[in-house]
């Protein structure tokens, strides 16, 4: 199953883990992922925060 992150601005994803071993370290936190862009979203250029409210998780099933 898929993992997306995706920006709260613009809804651009962000980062998607699709499949078990496309990254050496497994899926990332939203502190490691934060790290890994820099902290702003390469689409509309808006701040991410590290820290994740549970509300704005979203879990969906895909085809």
């Amino acid at each position: 199953m898929p993992i997306v992150y995706r920006c709260n601005k613009c809804n651009n994803i962000v980062y998607a883990f699709i499949r078990a071993g496309q990254d050496y370290y497994g899926v990332p936190s939203p502190s490691e992922l934060v790290i890994r862009i820099g902290g702003i979203c390469p689409n509309c250029g808006k701040s991410i925060e590290p820290k994740m409210n549970l509300n704005s998780i979203t879990i969906t099933l895909s085809k």
